[in-house]
């Protein structure tokens, strides 16, 4: 009996295995979208101030899927992003900024609707993602009056390590050819993306965060 199991269990990995290896692919695609930012400036999301602010954004990736459901990948993305007092809240304030940003990620993406080398007749699928990166940026701040008080200027080079998180919907346009639409939120792992810290005691500071969408299309190599 102990051998017998043990025979099963060699049969049952060589299945994983060979299933793997049959239903595995690559995926290398570029994409177009927007982003917009959200911190001390950019303390709204009214309608109005999202179209005003809205930046475009350029993306390159490459992913490895293991099967039909799951896979992993690589991003790297680029945008030149803005926002304005008098777009929001503080719109008396005076300040703006624009802030180019490079960011990168390693992450995971799962499909809910099985999608890949051998399954034509499954046009599209749903999927969520996830992962950790690095985001670099670079903010420049523009005073209309004087500083007010409270904030400590910071318009250098900085970089955070940043989460994220999306979801979105694929489409099979040809036997390769994949186009991509997803919905991404990120938690840049800094505060500074406005240009500027508040230094008042009592404010509770949160890190910047960036989000939008993104179209993409991309080449699978089976």
């Amino acid at each position: 009996m102990k051998y017998a199991l043990l025979f099963l269990a060699m049969i049952f990995t060589f299945s994983v295995q060979a299933q793997t290896k049959r239903t595995k692919y690559y995926e290398f695609g570029a994409g177009i979208g927007t982003l917009n930012m959200s911190n001390e400036i950019a303390n709204s999301s009214n309608v109005n101030a999202v179209f005003a602010e809205l930046s475009p954004s350029i993306s390159i990736f490459a992913k490895y899927h293991f099967n039909d459901w799951f896979g992993i990948g690589f991003d790297v993305n680029y945008a030149n992003l803005q926002a304005a007092d008098k777009n929001h809240n503080n719109f008396n304030r005076g300040l703006s900024v624009t802030t180019s940003l490079l960011n990168s990620n390693a992450f995971t993406e799962i499909h809910f609707i099985r999608f890949g080398k051998y399954h034509l007749e499954d046009k599209w699928t749903v999927f969520i993602k996830g992962g950790l990166g690095v985001s670099g940026w670079n903010p420049e701040l523009y005073v209309d009056r004087l500083i007010p008080e409270g904030l400590e200027i910071e318009t250098n080079g900085y970089s955070g390590f940043s989460t994220f998180y999306g979801l979105g919907t694929k489409y099979r346009v040809a036997y390769q050819g994949i186009i991509t639409f997803e919905l991404r939120f990120t938690n840049s792992g800094g505060d500074t993306m406005d240009g500027f810290l508040e230094t008042d005691p009592d404010i509770i500071a949160s890190n910047d965060t960036y989000w939008g969408v993104l179209l993409s299309y991309s080449y699978p190599i089976f």
